[in-house]
């Protein structure tokens, strides 16, 4: 779990103070039939828990909007190309 919470913590360093991230947590982990709190993601992502389920979960959501920052970087350089 050490490697999951260093992890976490240089995941969590790269995004913007104020964030929607926990809330994106909680939502993936109930469309995986899992019930967690934002107040239980909060604390497991500031490393006052361990939880896998949650750190895989958070990973995945910062994972997809990195990818969906990506691909809007690419359509407006595309369209300041054009």
């Amino acid at each position: 779990m050490e490697q999951f919470a260093k992890i976490i913590s240089e995941l969590r360093a790269t995004l913007p103070k104020r964030n929607d991230f926990a809330k994106r947590t909680v939502d993936l982990l109930a469309s995986q039939g899992k019930t967690y709190s934002k107040q239980q993601v909060y604390n497991i992502l500031n490393g006052r828990y361990h939880n896998t389920d949650v750190a895989e979960a958070f990973i995945s959501v910062v994972e997809a909007e990195q990818e969906r920052v990506a691909a809007l970087e690419a359509r407006a350089t595309k369209a300041t190309a054009a």
